[in-house]
């Protein structure tokens, strides 16, 4: 049926289009200002899915449409829904119309753009387990296009094990739970990384259409506490001559880095000599070089740390003889000094252009490098300050920084070496009661108050050894080694008395009372510590159940 003349003048002005789907997710017609909306007109609008639109609000817009037709049961009914996010209308025959504006499009620009510029992985997902939106963040990491991972299922990102790993924890999220998490992940490209994952509901009124995941990526983390441990590791050790140390120095970063050749180089006068390698590419300690036929040439006469990832496509570096004679794509290294001088260079390179920028973590990793290799070829007598730099950055990046307690990555490592051990011990999960109303009524200001109070009163509570980590928010985690589960139920019943005999001093002197619920489990030779925690876990939720302010065992 024709539009009236009037009509189509008032949709072309107000910037609007409607979309007719059936049943079947086809588009049977199609009116207004699509071109601008769209980029298509009307009539060949017709037959397409609304997936191969790419549109995020045409596909929100069905999810919506679909959540509220299934409230309706008599048949023939029409209905219509009206949000700040578009205008929805079920019609009689079962289909729907959308109804799109300028200024939903606006807004879905303003959206994108916005998730765009975070930092982190924003997707969205559907309650079938298809991405629907994902920033450029995410699109960068997994390295494909926004258009073909629109509509496609996660499983098509994850291999089978993690996918698995994380589809009960949709579910939750799909039941209206915000979901938080951290955990290690499998691609289906083969790399496995170490995510901190948010998953945050959609409602629509009191149904959830799907879920927002925040996704980082906190592997560099983890891997430079490692890496911070070996370094300490390698300068500690007064069994290896100082050829070993800077060998395990150079390998080290090598992983981090993921490179393939590091170097330690004298330079005397215009000669680049190589005292130290770690390397797969033939070069070996005494192998001589002009200065100028290296990247350290132009290293020295920047003075500071000089990296690239692409050589062939760096003007600095294109037409260098290092390149035409090497090839090495990716570069990074800086100067060594001694007594005020240059003594030499520390580089990493590899043949190949490194997939992502070196991170600012990266570069401070390389220069913690090369201070150590100075102080190692310097004398003995200074390696014991960099055993104690290296202690500082090691304890800081396994410590929480608000209360100065262990992390939990000092706590996964901790136990693991306990368990290696097959020592016997007992783990507490603790969790501050009605804590939420805490930060709705105090703030969260007085809430950081009440964590640090907690921890120091858990501590003055604990024999030495015992440790207490916070594992984020108001959780806290205690390792009572040589404790079975009688001796840690006695302890971790004086740790609630305790906690329960004070309160928290607020700033204007009055008190703020705080109790605890504790879940207790004792190590069972032979178990893995996620199935130790989850344990735990499952007593906390009793004690929850049960009342809150008391110890409950599993």
């Amino acid at each position: 049926m024709s539009q009236p003349q009037w009509w189509n003048e008032v949709l072309s002005l107000s910037q609007s289009a409607y979309l007719r789907i059936s049943s079947e997710r086809i588009i049977t017609d199609a009116v207004g200002d699509t071109r601008s909306l769209l980029g298509r007109n009307p009539e060949d609008l017709i037959g397409l899915s609304p997936n191969e639109l790419k549109d995020i609000r045409t596909q929100l817009g069905v999810a919506v449409s679909e959540c509220l037709a299934r409230r309706e049961v008599r048949p023939g009914a029409t209905w219509a829904f009206e949000d700040g996010a578009g205008c929805y209308y079920g019609l009689s025959d079962g289909s729907i119309v959308i109804k799109l504006t300028s200024s939903s499009q606006a807004s879905q620009g303003i959206l994108g753009r916005l998730a765009d510029q975070l930092p982190v992985m924003v997707a969205y997902i559907d309650r079938e387990g298809c991405f629907r939106f994902n920033n450029q963040a995410y699109v960068d990491f997994i390295g494909i296009s926004q258009e073909a991972l629109l509509g496609q299922p996660v499983s098509s990102v994850l291999d089978a094990e993690s996918y698995a790993k994380v589809w009960p924890r949709f579910q939750r999220a799909f039941s209206g739970q915000e979901v938080n998490y951290e955990d290690r992940i499998s691609l289906s490209d083969g790399r496995t990384c170490y995510f901190k994952v948010n998953y945050v509901p959609d409602f629509l009124e009191q149904e959830v259409l799907g879920f927002y995941a925040v996704i980082q990526d906190v592997s560099e983390d983890r891997a430079m506490i490692q890496l911070l441990r070996d370094i300490h590791s390698s300068v500690n050790r007064t069994d290896i001559s100082t050829s070993e140390i800077i060998d395990r120095l150079l390998r080290d970063a090598l992983d981090t880095l993921s490179l393939q050749i590091g170097l330690v180089s004298r330079i005397i006068d215009d000669q680049y000599i190589v005292k130290w390698a770690a390397a797969d590419a033939g070069i070996s300690p005494g192998d001589t070089f002009a200065l100028g036929d290296t990247y350290c040439r132009l290293m020295l006469d920047t003075q500071d740390i000089l990296y690239t990832t692409q050589a062939s496509q760096d003007a600095r570096i294109s037409g260098h003889p290092c390149y035409q004679q090497f090839g090495l794509e990716t570069y990074i290294g800086t100067p060594l000094h001694l007594n005020g001088e240059v003594w030499g260079t520390l580089n990493f390179s590899s043949p190949h252009p490194r997939r992502a920028p070196f991170t600012q973590m990266e570069l401070e990793l390389v220069r913690l490098i090369a201070d150590a290799v100075e102080r190692v070829i310097t004398n003995e007598a200074e390696i014991e300050q960099v055993r104690q730099e290296l202690d500082l950055m090691a304890d800081k990046a396994s410590r929480d920084y608000l209360t100065g307690l262990p992390n939990r990555a000092f706590l996964d490592q901790h136990l693991a070496a306990l368990i290696a051990r097959e020592e016997c011990f007992s783990l507490a999960v603790v969790d501050i009661d009605h804590f939420k109303q805490v930060n709705d009524t105090h703030g969260h200001d007085v809430g950081d108050i009440a964590i640090q109070w907690l921890s120091g009163r858990i501590s003055e509570c604990l024999r030495d050894g015992d440790i207490v980590a916070r594992t984020g928010g108001e959780e806290f985690v205690v390792v009572m080694q040589q404790a079975g589960l009688p001796t840690a139920e006695k302890a971790m019943e004086r740790v609630r008395q305790h906690i329960k005999a004070g309160a928290v001093i607020l700033q204007d002197d009055s008190e703020l009372p705080i109790t605890i619920s504790i879940g207790l489990s004792e190590y069972a030779r032979g178990e893995a510590f996620p199935e130790l925690i989850k344990r735990a876990d499952t007593a906390l939720y009793a004690a929850k159940r049960a009342g809150r302010d008391q110890v409950c065992t599993e």
